[in-house]
């Protein structure tokens, strides 16, 4: 797993605190200062990885053991038992159940889901893997289509494609897996390692890749995107590992990635709306507001749910938090 240095340099010379996240920690961006890490950056160089990081899914690779990102969740239904990340309990499968499988619905509806935005457009050489959704809904999560998205070289495709083909994967992997009496058994492991190397080629080349001919809102989109799916790929690693083994692997990594918390943008379906919701005048001025995981849910902690009807911002707080 990369290693993220404790403070950025501009913070080290200062000798100021230093909230680790990207593109810039918050006093980088605070002051517009060039954000640098000497120690092996989550924002490295895009290209050939001479040395790629470590993120193999491995039982033994874990920050915290005995401690669980959903152990906490007090908001849950209410046949969901509080002993989540007791090994073997399906209570863990129920936490992910609301945020992965309300995907394909929500997109058939038209409506933000959490990890994908309907309204997000793709460039022309791109194919976009999650459109099946949007026309089909749940109806298209089914074998063929998972085995055929499997098939796809991640590293050859444009990074507007490896996005969709990333949510797809998360799409699929968290209907087969949690589903219901599934009949063949699943190669966790291996769909795992998948995901993992899915979502490590899309990590680096999220600073260096950014599309940069769109409007303001689509920018935003498409970084948020990205954002969010990276999240999403190790939260469902770790409700894997809280039900296998009772705890959750990279929590500490976890708790560094960023996104944008300000309440109402994911939901809007509209520039307009958009522009609205960061109480700007234009979209050039919406720009960008990141948060780590950690620092995000430490600022909601004993506030009350303003999440705007983002599933996404709510599932973070009351998994790290719990609701009182």
């Amino acid at each position: 797993m990369s290693v993220l240095r404790k403070a950025c340099r501009q913070c080290t010379v200062s000798k100021r605190k230093c909230i680790v996240q990207l593109p810039k920690c918050s006093r980088c961006t605070q002051k517009g200062l060039v954000c640098t890490y000497d120690l092996e950056p989550i924002n490295a160089p895009t290209g050939k990885l001479e040395v790629a990081p470590q993120l193999s899914f491995n039982p033994s690779n874990c920050d915290t053991p005995g401690y669980c990102v959903f152990k906490t969740l007090r908001l849950r239904p209410d046949d969901v038992d509080p002993a989540i990340c007791r090994p073997g309990h399906e209570d863990a499968f129920e936490l992910v159940r609301l945020g992965f499988q309300t995907v394909p619905g929500m997109l058939k509806a038209e409506k933000p889901a959490v990890f994908v935005h309907p309204k997000l457009k793709m460039r022309h050489y791109s194919y976009d893997h999650v459109a099946i959704f949007r026309e089909m809904g749940n109806e298209a999560v089914n074998e063929r289509n998972f085995k055929n998205l499997l098939h796809l070289n991640i590293k050859t495709v444009p990074m507007e494609e490896a996005l969709t083909a990333v949510q797809a994967l998360l799409i699929y992997f968290a209907n087969f897996l949690f589903a219901p009496n599934e009949g063949e058994q699943l190669d966790t492991v291996q769909y795992l390692n998948t995901l993992f190397a899915w979502a490590q080629a899309l990590f680096p080349s999220a600073q260096n890749e950014m599309p940069r001919d769109q409007s303001p809102w689509q920018e935003w989109l498409f970084a948020e995107s990205v954002r969010r799916t990276i999240l999403m790929s190790y939260a469902i690693t770790m409700a894997t590992s809280s039900f296998k083994y009772g705890y959750c692997a990279n929590w500490l990594f976890v708790e560094s990635l960023p996104f944008d918390s300000r309440a109402g943008l994911w939901m809007a379906e509209s520039p307009q709306a958009w522009i609205a919701a960061a109480r700007v005048r234009m979209g050039e001025e919406v720009g960008e507001q990141l948060q780590s995981y950690h620092e995000y849910s430490e600022s909601r902690m004993g506030m009350k749910d303003d999440f705007h009807g983002d599933i996404f911002l709510k599932l973070l707080v009351n998994s790290h938090n719990g609701v009182n």
